[in-house]
């Protein structure tokens, strides 16, 4: 008699057992089958298809500064006032030069100091040296009192969830100044959904190096070809990640890279999960 089973699913959820008897379910592993419901990647980014895991950069992917209050400071120190749409805007036209310089073969990253993302980023906005210089001494007082890099990218925690239920596992690499990604990932509310936590301060080794990748590889227990890294830095995430062997997805919110055609982009993190 024919079996109206498939592995995995329940197409008929509403009839009892003795039904599923006489219509061939035999045994009790059978019914089993008949009833349980399997993980199936279904709905992922095609990227992500036949992976066993993703691995995320922090700042800027899932965790955003707090611009607001980074306003605020600028604000204090010289009288000039920036929405957070400008700072944003501007941080990442800075990065954009930081990733030319990484596809040339330079990195010096060791060089730049404490909070230069936003030093720079204020420099690029008009501000003198004098003035990025006492905004530098306000900004070590503030991220001692909190982690700077403390909003959530609000598509984050759904995405995660979304990715671990379809059966892949998630951790993330950060290059940090000071060893604290976890506080980040803690005031975030994001802390709770990876495997594995890798900094590049506590390791020893950052982005784009390949070692600090191997780091995530191993605690994860995937190789590298079974594995995705998203970041939204040309230069740290996708050559980076490109170079330790994984596959690497560009977020490219402002749609900065639309000419790498070999490249996989997304301009959301929803775009991993549906």
């Amino acid at each position: 008699m024919f079996q109206h089973t498939y592995r995995g699913t329940n197409i008929y959820p509403a009839l009892p057992r003795s039904v599923l008897f006489t219509w061939g379910c035999v045994s009790r592993q059978q019914i089993l089958e008949c009833t349980i419901p399997t993980r199936v990647k279904t709905g992922l980014h095609p990227a992500l298809r036949n992976l066993k895991a993703v691995i995320f950069d922090v700042g800027g992917t899932l965790i955003h500064p707090d611009w607001q209050r980074l306003g605020s400071l600028v604000e204090a120190e010289t009288s000039m006032l920036f929405t957070s749409a400008q700072l944003h805007q501007a941080f990442y036209a800075m990065l954009q030069g930081v990733d030319a310089e990484l596809k040339g073969g330079v990195n010096s990253r060791s060089e730049r100091g404490a909070h230069w993302g936003f030093l720079n980023t204020f420099r690029s906005l008009g501000l003198g040296e004098a003035e990025c210089l006492r905004i530098r001494d306000r900004l070590v007082v503030a991220h001692e009192e909190r982690h700077l890099w403390c909003e959530p990218d609000s598509q984050a925690a759904n995405v995660l969830v979304g990715l671990k239920t379809a059966g892949l596992r998630v951790g993330v690499i950060s290059n940090t100044e000071d060893g604290r990604v976890r506080e980040s990932l803690a005031l975030a509310d994001l802390a709770a959904h990876f495997e594995c936590v890798i900094d590049s301060h506590i390791v020893g080794h950052s982005k784009p190096n390949k070692e600090i990748f191997q780091f995530a590889l191993d605690e994860l227990g995937v190789k590298a070809h079974e594995a995705a890294y998203v970041g939204d830095s040309y230069g740290y995430d996708v050559l980076g990640a490109r170079g330790a062997g994984l596959h690497p997805i560009l977020l490219d919110r402002m749609d900065a890279y639309k000419s790498e055609t070999e490249l996989t982009r997304i301009r959301s993190l929803t775009e991993l999960i549906g």
